[in-house]
């Protein structure tokens, strides 16, 4: 799905949820308007996705219509809007080595990370080998300018916060990023030989895989990262997008747990686990 479309898409949603409560409360267009000091044509703009609301909007909004328990929700979802879409090609101007030291304040400001990635190990827990393998294969697909040794440094620098006992991890993988190899056999065994060791004696940190044969009650094409209870990025081919609504987030919470769920941990885990490597090991 195009960029603009995707906005668009959100733009549409906002709207609808606006002149929904308009329409809850009984109020026409300049009924609203008289509440709220608004030009009537604003409220039609805004109805229609034509005009975003501000924050002094939204509030006026709410207030006029007596759902003032509403606007944390809906001045997230139009913060969502305004930034929810981070352009990889703008980062990537100067290579990747600047996208990753990007993540690294988010990072150190998090106390929680529930990750999902089926297509690929994720960041925080690849070796050295398989991290250049993985942004090797970034770099070449988008042929942006070559800085992987910055890009491998950076993050690897990211897996400092894995230290910090004050944290909380919980990774869930598909099997088939297990699979997929990005790097040679050997590096590929090297990989999966460190996410055996965190199956078991990490206080702070699980591990857990969604078997090829398992069926969870929602599988999401995505892979998605939630920071605390604040934020989702959801990675795309094109860029990343930002959900910071609450509500959305809530989604994101709850197909996490439905995962969860049904992954394997502790020594179902490393069985995959051995499995998957023996097979590379006899390559």
């Amino acid at each position: 799905m195009a960029t603009s479309t995707r906005i668009d898409e959100a733009k549409g949603i906002l709207a609808a949820r606006l002149r929904a409560l308009r329409s809850d409360a009984g109020l026409t267009g300049r009924a609203l308007a008289a509440r709220t000091g608004m030009d009537h044509t604003k409220i039609s703009k805004i109805e229609n996705a034509v005009q975003m609301p501000n924050q002094t909007d939204i509030r006026a909004w709410c207030k006029a219509c007596s759902a003032d328990e509403q606007v944390v929700d809906l001045i997230a979802a139009a913060q969502n809007i305004d930034a929810m879409y981070t352009e990889w090609r703008r980062l990537e101007e100067t290579g990747l080595g600047r996208v990753q030291r990007s993540f690294q304040p988010l990072y150190e400001k998090t106390r929680r990370f529930r990750v999902w990635q089926h297509s690929a190990i994720p960041g925080l827990l690849q070796t050295s080998g398989y991290a250049r393998g993985h942004l090797r294969t970034v770099i070449d697909f988008r042929n942006i300018p070559d800085d992987i040794d910055a890009a491998v440094a950076a993050r690897l620098r990211q897996q400092g916060v894995l230290r910090d006992g004050t944290k909380r991890f919980a990774f869930i993988v598909g099997e088939q990023a297990l699979r997929t190899p990005l790097v040679g056999p050997a590096e590929m065994a090297a990989q999966l030989d460190r996410l055996t060791e965190l199956t078991d004696g990490v206080a702070n940190l699980s591990f857990g895989i969604i078997p090829a044969r398992a069926k969870p009650s929602m599988m999401p094409p995505e892979n998605f990262w939630i920071y605390d209870a604040a934020r989702v990025r959801v990675d795309t081919v094109p860029g990343q997008i930002q959900h910071k609504a609450p509500s959305d987030v809530a989604v994101y919470e709850k197909a996490f747990e439905a995962l969860h769920t049904v992954a394997v941990y502790g020594q179902a885990a490393r069985e995959v686990l051995r499995t998957v490597t023996g097979e590379f090991r006899a390559t």
